[in-house]
């Protein structure tokens, strides 16, 4: 038979256990952070930002403003996909704003 205080060491680790376990889930949540944004004014109306982004070769290709080459032009990053069954790496483009992904 256990003693009294073996029994309650038992209920005080089963307790904490159950805590920890319902409780660390919430602590993923938990977060902080402190962001200071530094920008560049545009430099005239009619300019857009494009992101910097690492170029096929691996060299970091800088963000600087450019002008829509057309009304409503949307740019698309560069990024990696497939062109039949082999992966090509797509540059960065101006679409059509009307431009639909899948053809009808």
């Amino acid at each position: 038979m256990k003693t009294t205080r073996e029994r309650r060491l038992l209920r005080t680790s089963i307790g904490l256990a159950l805590a920890l376990l319902l409780l660390a889930p919430l602590a993923s949540f938990a977060s902080w952070g402190v962001s200071v944004g530094v920008g560049v004014a545009a430099p005239g109306p009619g300019y857009v930002w494009v992101p910097g982004y690492y170029g096929y070769y691996g060299g970091w290709v800088p963000g600087h403003y450019v002008v829509r080459p057309f009304v409503g032009a949307a740019w698309v990053g560069p990024h990696w996909g497939y062109y039949g069954y082999h992966r090509h790496f797509y540059g960065g483009y101006w679409r059509h704003p009307y431009h639909h992904r899948y053809r009808w």
